[in-house]
């Protein structure tokens, strides 16, 4: 299917699929952009899991929920298998299904699709550290990237990647990073329907919320690149990557226009921040380095500092950000946890509590993925996604769970709007 198909169609899905609140350009506003200091991984370990892929189908039910809008409930109904099926096989999933609950816990990398609500993982990566010298190496990233033709994640020679909100396509880096290029993948054949060429090269790219832009940060070096590594590995250098500034890609023309914004002076980690988009695709930050990273510096699409945060910001450090219907947000909780909770936008006041790590996103207005601890906890790096419900009483394993999340060849998920 050609760009110039794909494109409006997939603006049109996603547009009907869309609640749009009265009040949308202020709500979009008060979200948090992602945080590059906050990772997270998961992934290996064939453990126990709650929900059995393939046995245990659970499906997301209409409620009350606290703020206003709809909540959901999991219904554990379980939906045996057609005879003579396999229940091990991956088949395609709509992938834009919104009541659905879809895990996979039996894998050590997800081969099926993992979804619930609005959300899915679109994308993971499984990362180490490759050596280029006798003492400097740089990070690699292995992307998997899910086909919806055949209904499983299918290994990718891409550097980075990102995905377009309906899942119909995604945005892709060639190696060796700062690539020259970006390409726009059709998800279905898993084929580039189109390049776009950089004056200058870039080591990240990522789609606007309205899927019609791509913003790529662009550097001289690849920025992940590390110096005087110890025989351990315990103790290096970072080199300064050069970064220059962004790109930005109108998708449908191809077009691509080079902002230079100089990394912050005297600030390392500047050098390798990359750009981000605000929740409603207006503005771009970066983490303001002299204030401190719960602040950011804005500018508009052309590269112009902006002096004014977006008004009504909230500030947290968990992931997921402001509910879709604008009236909670995911915060910390209360140490030594884990906790994390959410609270009301207007009043700040807490209105559930869930014993996890960290809130990732929003499945809808009374649900969330989120990093949740193996058994009872006693080694918090040992985790995996889990669906939880606002008052943290629902609980469903969307993955399996692994035993070390801080070393390399674990796998770090892409949450895309479905």
């Amino acid at each position: 299917m050609k760009l110039e198909t794909l494109l409006p169609e997939t603006l049109r899905d996603w547009a009907e699929d869309a609640r749009v609140p009265h009040d949308l350009a202020d709500r979009a506003l008060r979200g948090r952009p992602r945080r590059p200091m906050i990772t997270v991984s998961f992934a290996a370990g064939a453990t126990a899991a709650v929900v059995v892929a393939g046995v245990l189908a659970p499906r997301l039910i209409p409620s009350e929920a606290p703020g206003g809008g709809v909540a959901v409930a999991v219904d554990p109904s379980p939906v045996a298998p057609s005879p003579g099926e396999d229940s091990a096989a991956p088949t395609p999933e709509d992938v834009r299904a919104p009541d659905s609950v879809l895990t996979d816990t039996e894998n050590p990398l997800p081969k099926k699709l993992i979804a619930a609500g609005r959300v899915a993982v679109s994308a993971y990566y499984v990362w180490a550290r490759e050596k280029i010298g006798d003492r400097s190496d740089r990070r690699h990233e292995t992307w998997f990237l899910y086909n919806a033709g055949t209904g499983t994640y299918e290994q990718t020679d891409w550097a980075k990647l990102d995905v377009a909100p309906g899942m119909k396509l995604a945005a892709v880096l060639e190696r060796d990073l700062p690539a020259r290029r970006v390409g726009v993948l059709d998800m279905t054949t898993l084929e580039v329907v189109k390049w776009v060429d950089f004056d200058h090269p870039v080591a990240d790219v990522s789609w606007s919320p309205d899927g019609t832009k791509l913003l790529a940060t662009a550097y001289d070096k690849d920025p992940t690149i590390r110096t005087h590594v110890s025989a351990d590995g315990n103790s290096w250098r970072s080199s300064d990557p050069g970064r220059t500034g962004f790109q930005v890609v109108d998708v449908a023309s191809g077009r691509a226009s080079f902002h230079p914004v100089p990394a912050q002076s005297g600030s390392r980690r500047s050098a390798i921040s990359a750009f981000r988009w605000s929740d409603d695709g207006t503005l771009i930050s970066e983490p303001d380095e002299v204030k401190g990273y719960d602040n950011r510096l804005y500018y508009d699409l052309d590269g112009r500092r902006q002096d004014d945060a977006p008004k009504d910001l909230v500030k947290t450090y968990q992931r997921a950000g402001v509910s879709p219907n604008g009236a909670l947000y995911a915060d910390e909780g209360t140490p030594p946890g884990p906790e994390t909770t959410v609270k009301d936008v207007a009043t700040g006041k807490v209105v559930g509590r869930q014993k996890m790590l960290q809130l990732l996103a929003w499945a809808d207005d009374g649900h969330l993925i989120a990093l949740g601890c193996a058994g009872a906890c006693e080694n918090e790096f040992h985790n995996g996604l889990v669906l939880v419900s606002i008052d943290g009483k629902t609980k469903v394993q969307l993955s399996g769970n692994r035993e070390n999340t801080q070393r390399p060849r674990s796998w770090e998920p892409l949450f895309t709007r479905r």
